[in-house]
C-alpha cells in the first residue's frame, strides 16, 4: 500500500524528465506545482538561420543561453493567434508533440544538462509568418519564457 503512494508522488518529484507534456502546447509552461516563470528578460533564446526561409525547406533552429545550462525546453511554431505551422522532426535530443494536430511542438528527451539544442523544423509550403515561442527549464523551480522570434516563409 505504501509503495503505491510513493509512486504516485514520483512524477511531482522528477518533473517531466522525458519532455514536456502535450498540455504544455497551450501556455508553454511545464506546470511544476507551486512554480511560476521568471519575470524579466530571459538569458535564453531561439535562433533561426535568418528572418526569411523558403516554403517547404528544412530549417535548423538553435535554442541556447550562452554559457548557461538548462535541463528542459518546449518550443512551438505558431501561425496567427493559435494555429500551428510547419513540422518539427524528432532526434535523439528532441521529441515532438502534437499541438493543434501537427508536430509543431518540440521538447527535450532527457533531463541532462545542456548549453544548446539544435532543432530541425520543416516550413509550411505556403507564404506566411511563423512565430517561434519557447520555454527553458533550468531546474524544477527556475523556468524562463523566452521572447518570441518571427520568421517569414517565402
Amino acid at each position: 500500500r505504501y509503495s503505491l503512494i510513493l509512486v504516485g508522488f514520483l512524477p511531482l518529484a522528477l518533473g517531466y524528465s522525458m519532455g514536456g507534456p502535450g498540455s504544455a502546447c497551450e501556455d508553454l509552461t511545464p506546470q511544476h506545482p507551486g512554480v511560476t516563470p521568471q519575470t524579466g528578460a530571459s538569458p535564453f533564446s531561439i535562433s533561426p538561420p535568418g528572418n526569411k526561409v523558403k516554403k517547404g525547406s528544412n530549417v535548423e533552429l538553435t535554442l541556447h543561453g550562452g554559457d548557461k545550462n538548462f535541463k528542459g525546453f518546449f518550443v512551438r511554431a505558431l501561425e496567427g493567434a493559435d494555429g500551428s505551422s510547419g513540422v518539427f522532426q524528432a532526434s535523439p535530443n528532441v521529441a515532438t508533440r502534437e499541438c493543434v494536430g501537427t508536430k509543431n511542438g518540440a521538447t527535450h528527451t532527457s533531463p541532462s544538462s545542456k548549453k544548446q539544442v539544435k532543432l530541425s523544423w520543416t516550413a509550411p509550403n505556403y507564404t506566411t509568418t511563423v512565430e517561434f515561442k519557447s520555454t527553458v527549464v533550468v531546474n524544477f523551480s527556475t523556468i524562463h519564457l523566452n521572447k518570441p522570434v518571427f520568421v517569414q516563409v517565402v
